[in-house]
């Protein structure tokens, strides 16, 4: 498998989530419906999706670093198929969240996995632009799943949904069969205590990974602040549901494109971290723009569209790049690496999210204030970065 096919993949396997949850959006009301819950417990698939993915990582990467990265990824991926048939199944909105719960849990092993063997096979400005470009491939996420789900909901019912993410799981296992092994060597000892004590105080003691740490985790925080609101505001705010929302909202996704086509550019010019704070301008600009139509009262479905795909161009490009400046330390320990990162980045934005989404509900406007928030948060930190002097 040639190296780029192989960044795909990756670019693939990292957008899991995104398209685990994107591809549900448009079903969230139908859900409310068909399992007669409130709106608030099945917007709980989102966030106990995250939660579960965040915890599992904890395990797959150094697992990884254990036993290698194709039989731990095979392994993560046969645990999701099972929450899939499980949320397919589903009588009620508890049962539908625990299989979430299960789906994140064996998902949380791509997320992992995809960053992981993009540290193997690079590092520096070449691991930054490399998973700028596997982040543009994970805008294919958010532009087909909200669509595919929104069809395949309409001709055959929001449980068909959980059914097409079951034929991904199968497709990726058999995509995984020409997936080389790039684990330089296997550590015996990467399950140990002992060994993840010295690895967890190793990471933390490096400050451009403590610190960009915290930019991810509020870039995430941004981005799904968004997924789990967006299906609230067009519905209330807009009247948009099913294949109406997802016409508007998969549109965010060509904005992450062209984000990332000019931060591979940004990269090699600039270098990554003015791009994060670029990124990070463009961010709270957008976050403004969102809130002062909200209080003027000239918010609708096309100017809140408009603004999210200038807002999209950039929150993927903190991510991708605080994850590059992350995971770049630890070539020996990828896998674990990979797994903190992951964990902090995605408990810290769900418990950031499911503090703020009760009070946001359906205005524009409190969406808006609550995402400049977070977005000032995430430049004030990247802009105040200052490397260490040799």
């Amino acid at each position: 498998m040639k190296s780029g096919t192989i960044v795909a993949f990756c670019g693939l396997l990292t957008a899991g989530s995104a398209i685990s949850i994107d591809i549900t959006l448009p079903s969230i009301s139908a859900m409310v419906a068909d399992l007669d819950a409130p709106y608030a417990a099945v917007q709980m698939t989102i966030t106990v999706y995250m939660f579960a993915a965040g915890l599992a990582q904890l395990f797959w990467g150094p697992a990884s670093d254990r036993f290698g990265r194709r039989p731990v990824l095979a392994a993560g991926l046969a645990i999701f198929l099972v929450g899939s048939v499980l949320a397919t199944f589903a009588p009620t909105v508890d049962l539908l969240i625990a299989g979430r719960a299960i789906q994140g849990a064996g998902g949380a092993a791509a997320i992992v996995l995809g960053r992981t063997i993009l540290r193997d096979l690079f590092t520096g400005k070449e691991l930054a632009r490399n998973l700028a470009f596997a982040s543009a491939v994970f805008a294919a996420g958010p532009i087909v799943a909200p669509f595919a789900g929104g069809l395949i909901a309409w001709l055959f019912g929001w449980r068909a949904v959980f059914g097409l993410l079951a034929l991904v799981a199968v497709a990726a296992l058999l995509v995984l069969i020409r997936l080389p092994e790039t684990i330089p060597a296997r550590d015996p000892s990467a399950l140990k205590l002992s060994t993840y004590g010295a690895r967890m105080r190793r990471f933390w003691s490096e400050p451009q990974s403590r610190w960009f740490q915290i930019v991810a985790t509020l870039g995430m925080g941004a981005m799904l602040l968004i997924i789990a609101s967006a299906p609230r505001i067009y519905d209330e705010a807009f009247g948009l549901t099913g294949l109406a929302f997802a016409s508007f909202f998969a549109f965010h996704g060509f904005g992450i494109i062209v984000g990332q086509i000019a931060n591979r550019r940004l990269i090699a010019t600039l270098g990554v971290v003015p791009a994060i704070i670029i990124a990070g301008v463009i961010m709270v600009t957008a976050s403004t723009l969102i809130l002062m139509t909200g209080l003027t009262g000239i918010a609708s479905a096309w100017t809140t569209t408009g603004l999210l795909i200038f807002f999209a161009t950039s929150y993927l490009v903190v991510a991708s790049n605080s994850t590059a400046l992350v995971l770049d330390p630890h070539g020996t320990m990828a896998g674990f690496a990979a797994s903190i990162f992951g964990v902090v980045m995605q408990i810290g934005a769900a418990l950031i999210v499911s503090a703020i989404v009760p009070f946001t509900g359906g205005s524009v406007s409190a969406f808006a204030l609550a995402l400049l928030a977070i977005c000032a948060a995430c430049l004030v930190l990247a802009a105040g970065w200052r490397p260490r002097r040799a």
